[in-house]
Parts: C-alpha cells; sequence; structure tokens
C-alpha cells in the first residue's frame, strides 16, 4: 500500500470526502456524484448509463456493490478514518432500469478503532428499495492528519 495523505492545499474544496472520490479513478470512471446531505451525511449517486447496464438493460450487480462499497466507505471518511473492505454482503431486490438514477446511503452501525460496521441501502429514482447491503470495513488510518 502507498502512503497517503489527503493535502487540501490544492483544491478550492474544504470536504475531504468529495476531494477523496474526485481523485479516485475508479469512482471517477463510474461517474458517481457525492453529495454531503448534513455535516454527518453523505449519499453517493449515479445515473445509470449504458454502460452500467448488462444484456438485460438493467443495472449490473458489479455497478450496484460498487456504488454500495464506495457509499459505505464514504460514510466511514466522513469519520476521518481510512478503511478498506474486509467482508461485503448485498441483497439485490430490485432491477433498475437504464436511464434511472439511484441513491445510495449509509449508515455506521460499529465505529471501533480497528473495525467500522456499515449498512448501505440503494434506492432508485421513485425512492424504492432496490438494494440492501451490510460490511465490515478495517480501519488503515487517518484520512487527514490535521482533523
Amino acid at each position: 500500500m502507498v502512503d497517503f495523505n489527503l493535502d487540501l492545499k490544492d483544491t478550492d474544496c474544504n470536504d475531504p470526502v468529495k476531494i477523496f472520490y474526485d481523485r479516485n479513478p475508479f469512482t471517477k470512471d463510474l461517474g458517481i456524484r457525492v453529495k454531503r446531505e448534513t455535516d454527518d451525511s453523505i449519499s453517493i449517486m449515479l445515473k445509470i448509463k449504458h454502460r452500467h447496464t448488462n444484456l438485460y438493460g438493467i443495472a449490473h450487480g458489479g455497478v450496484l456493490m460498487s456504488i454500495a462499497d464506495a457509499t459505505m466507505g464514504a460514510a466511514c471518511l466522513n469519520l476521518n478514518k481510512r478503511v478498506v473492505t474486509l467482508d461485503f454482503n448485498m441483497n439485490l431486490l430490485k432491477a433498475v432500469p437504464e436511464t434511472d438514477e439511484i441513491t445510495a446511503r449509509a449508515q455506521v452501525l460499529h465505529n471501533g478503532g480497528k473495525t467500522i460496521v456499515v449498512e448501505c441501502t440503494i434506492e432508485d429514482g421513485a425512492g424504492h428499495l432496490c438494494c440492501k447491503a451490510r460490511s465490515t470495513m478495517f480501519v488503515v488510518g487517518p484520512l487527514n492528519e490535521q482533523k
């Protein structure tokens, strides 16, 4: 693993979670948008495009899992903790068609020194629950040393 320090000096944005995902090549390529709803709450949105779909014209499960993982990671980053995923499970409850926009939200269930347990819900544009995920994250260090 490479050394990591999130330098906020080179940006006009003061939200380290948004900066983290703006600089993340994978999530940037997916096209996610990070929205801070409150100081403690972050959501991640994605408009499902053709490149996100499978042969059935619905969002690929791997895309939905990636969004859930990123959202649960964002919840941990919001605690000033950098994490990697140790365990992940997901229930895919409803298909998401191309052109729909999904919103993912996470809730921290356990905030420990070494591990964090997080749940995530993904809803479609009409507010219907599409996916429910849970993950255990391993804390690798602080997001920002200055906090």
